[in-house]
């Protein structure tokens, strides 16, 4: 049997986060999942990423019914969820027998639960897609039962069924360039050249594992040129979780890079742990004109950072801040206010430390109790300072977020630190032009922000 398989977002629903609902990126899992799919099988593939297209639901449907597919897989995040219940219901209104198959972090956190929740759903898969989706496919195609796959869940005989048999992660030398040619073009693209992080943030969850998998570089550099080719975009960014963490591999790519003079062609960033960036990587990336590099600082509290999980400390992160300065290379650095046992005066130290260490571009957040953290589970608990979490999904945004009530402060004090300490960086250290240039820029999520938080 020969398959149509749709592969897609959820649709717009309100536009409260630009960067998120009105994104100038694709999505780039969808790309990976249907170039492992076309490079392993006949079937045909149609991609929608309806966030970045801006397709209201009916538009999304309309898509569906033209294209006939009898598997649609569903990329979401959890904020998403909700537009997934609707969705789901829309297609399944439209033709009972389309198989639906739910992908990302959120199921993978909470598989059964997910399924209770939104009945429509038919399959989701547990970790990453690639491999797991094509594996669903060819049992639809062969008609066999999905007995055989692992890492999914799924509906029998009115039943919830979690197949977690192995602990599987993809080897990236098995993949080929992801299907951007199936996305429109934009003006940004995320790309990766590893998975998996070594450490155990108590805030994040982590599908892709503690160890790190790599691209052969020359796969790294084929994409990379690929992508300034066909679509000429202003950006790509290696959003890596954790860039560098082999060193000899990021050396190798850096040397790539350097030969084919990237920055004559695109502006390129990382994002990174602050322990990989030692002196020889920096002189590399500079050499390599990186435009940016983003890392997580998440506090200014020493105690706080120490219990993150992140193996950092502030001398670290100042240590670091310094050499970046003495390279002029362009930092971002990320903060999160609402950390366990978090008080006012913690947060304040996390403002002050932001200050003192100055990044370009300092990227305020409040804590997100994301399904499957450290953080999901002391807020279900009680402890550590939370009283609850909300039981709406679209609640679980990083900067308007209403996702958990603190006990040593309220959410309206909470939205004053958020958007004081974005100010305050730029403010404490003279830097007028680059606020007005910030606030410019970002005019529309700040109207967002004061609107909805």
């Amino acid at each position: 049997m020969s398959l149509k398989v749709m592969l897609t977002t959820p649709q717009l629903n309100k536009i409260i986060e630009p960067i998120y609902d009105k994104p100038i990126f694709v999505r780039p899992s969808l790309a990976h999942i249907a170039g492992y799919i076309r490079n392993n099988s006949s079937y045909e593939i149609e991609c929608v990423d309806a966030k970045f297209s801006q397709l209201k639901l009916n538009q999304l449907i309309k898509k569906i019914k033209d294209f006939k597919p009898n598997v649609i897989g569903i990329s979401a995040y959890t904020y998403e969820i909700n537009e997934v219940k609707i969705l789901t219901k829309e297609i399944k209104k439209e033709n009972s027998n389309i198989i639906i198959v739910l992908g990302g972090s959120h199921i993978t956190a909470i598989p059964q639960e997910t399924m209770k929740e939104i009945p429509d759903i038919d399959i989701g898969v547990i970790g990453e897609g690639e491999q797991t989706l094509l594996n669903i496919c060819n049992s639809i195609s062969l008609k066999k039962n999905y007995s055989d796959i692992s890492n999914i869940v799924y509906r029998k005989n009115d039943k919830i069924i979690l197949q977690r048999k192995n602990n599987y992660f993809l080897d990236l030398n098995n993949t080929t360039i992801p299907a951007w040619d199936l996305l429109p073009r934009a003006k940004e693209y995320y790309i990766q050249t590893t998975r998996g992080c070594p450490f155990n943030c108590n805030f994040c969850f982590n599908p892709n594992g503690n160890n790190i998998r790599l691209k052969k570089v020359k796969y790294v550099i084929d994409e990379i040129k690929f992508l300034i080719e066909n679509f000429s975009p202003d950006r790509i960014s290696i959003g890596d979780e954790a860039f560098a963490a082999n060193k000899e591999f990021a050396h190798s790519l850096l040397d790539e890079m350097i030969k084919i003079k990237i920055w004559e062609k695109v502006n390129w960033d990382i994002q990174t742990h602050i322990r990989f960036l030692d002196d020889a990587l920096l002189k590399k990336m500079k050499k390599a004109k990186i435009n940016k590099i983003e890392v997580g600082v998440e506090s200014g509290n020493e105690q706080i950072l120490k219990k993150t999980g992140k193996g950092i400390n502030k001398k670290m992160v100042e240590k670091a801040f310094l050499k970046l300065k003495r390279y002029k290379i362009k930092t971002g650095a990320f903060f999160i206010l609402g950390h366990p046992n978090e008080t006012k005066e913690t947060i304040w130290d996390t403002i002050r430390f932001a200050a003192k260490i100055n990044p370009d571009e300092p990227i305020f957040a409040t804590m997100v109790p994301f399904p499957g953290t450290v953080i999901s589970k002391y807020v279900k608990e009680g402890r550590a300072g939370y009283l609850r979490a909300s039981n709406n999904w679209n609640d679980f945004r990083k900067q308007i977020n209403h996702s958990i009530e603190f006990k040593n402060f309220t959410k309206t004090e909470l939205k004053f630190y958020l958007f004081f300490g974005n100010l305050y960086v730029f403010l404490y250290n003279f830097r007028f032009l680059d606020l007005i240039k910030k606030g410019h820029h970002y005019r529309k999520s700040i109207l967002n922000y004061l609107r909805y938080a």
